[in-house]
């Protein structure tokens, strides 16, 4: 983990916006740092390399920001000194702000027993309507084959009611079951009778075999 960490940190400060390399460098406590990582390291995205580094690393990782490297890095960091990891991921899901919650759930993978933050995962996808904050848990992240059945059908429902793309989800292939199709099917029956277009993403759900 604190491999990954310096990893991370090290991509983070690559991209960071002037002075943000010496900053990251400087902090100590994660509350602040959390906070100030968006305006101090900037939003400059990583790039495709930076984000295939960090998947081999074993963390799968999309094309993000600055920030969103710093902050998983600062987390990994905490976590590593900390013994109340539930407390502390559930502390930043439910209060901190769009940025915080989207670095923390990339990170849930890779964090000691992820299993121990199914629950607050599950909780973090229901309540969340913020389309990116949805995304960094339901795409391209393997924190999700951790979700019991009942769970990543709802995930993945959501995904094609919001907009995300489907075919991000890990799993999704070997995850689809008669029960998701019908679930699907039924959405999409719904929106028909409605007047409603259907997500062309449902067509990954209805036409599995």
């Amino acid at each position: 983990m604190t491999a990954l960490a310096n990893l991370l940190a090290e991509i983070a400060c690559a991209h960071a916006a002037p002075g943000g390399a010496a900053w990251f460098a400087a902090q100590r406590e994660l509350a602040p740092a959390f906070a100030a990582a968006g305006r101090k390291l900037g939003t400059a995205p990583i790039g495709e390399r930076d984000a295939a580094a960090i998947t081999a690393a074993g963390l799968r990782w999309p094309v993000t920001g600055a920030d969103e490297c710093g902050r998983a890095a600062l987390v990994l960091r905490e976590i590593a000194a900390r013994a109340d990891h539930v407390a502390l991921v559930g502390q930043v899901l439910r209060r901190g702000e769009v940025g915080e919650r989207r670095a923390v759930l990339r990170t849930l993978a890779a964090l000691p027993e992820p299993t121990r933050f199914v629950e607050l995962a599950i909780d973090a996808a229901h309540r969340s309507n913020i389309e990116s904050v949805f995304a960094a848990l339901a795409c391209d992240n393997d924190f999700v084959r951790l979700l019991p059945e009942a769970a990543f059908n709802q995930l993945v429902l959501k995904a094609l009611f919001v907009g995300v793309p489907v075919a991000r989800i890990a799993g999704l292939a070997e995850r689809t079951t008669p029960e998701l199709v019908r679930m699907v099917d039924a959405y999409a029956s719904e929106r028909r009778a409605a007047g409603r277009s259907v997500p062309a993403d449902a067509e990954l759900i209805t036409r599995s075999p």
